[in-house]
């Protein structure tokens, strides 16, 4: 395992920060990377927080006003990396900027899933689908 760090999710609604950490926390336990994660709700908690902590500022939906938190960080001359996206780009966006190209990389591959060759009238594949609507129309 690698050394422990710590990292600050900031900027997005509280409970909004609080279910991406633990997202956060299940990809890095299984890529064997330990880090102690920190949610502040509020700008002026950043101070209690460790200095060396890498900071990631997170807006969402691209809208929302972080100057305060902007403010704080610069004020307490933290390095900071702002981060974009909801659900699982938000979740992509922390490992990238958290973890070597490598690991990050090889994490963001999603596994190809075997195509179903059989006759299946409920699979979802257009493709097949397709296939399925032939035949019927021929016969």
């Amino acid at each position: 395992m690698s050394a422990a760090r710590h990292v600050v999710l900031m900027g997005a609604p509280w409970n909004d920060c609080q279910h991406l950490s633990q997202a956060l926390q299940v990809v890095l336990q299984h890529l064997q990377q330990d880090a102690t994660l920190h949610c502040p709700a509020t700008p002026a908690e950043l101070n209690a927080l460790p200095l060396g902590a890498q900071h990631l500022l997170w807006n969402p939906a691209g809208g929302l006003v972080l100057d305060d938190w902007r403010q704080e960080l610069l004020r307490l001359q933290r390095s900071f990396q702002v981060l974009h996206g909801e659900g699982p780009e938000a979740l992509k966006a922390c490992v990238y900027a958290l973890l070597p190209p490598h690991l990050a990389q090889d994490w963001a591959r999603q596994p190809v899933l075997p195509r179903w060759s059989g006759v299946c009238e409920t699979c979802g594949d257009a493709d097949c689908e397709q296939r399925l609507f032939s035949r019927l129309l021929q016969g």
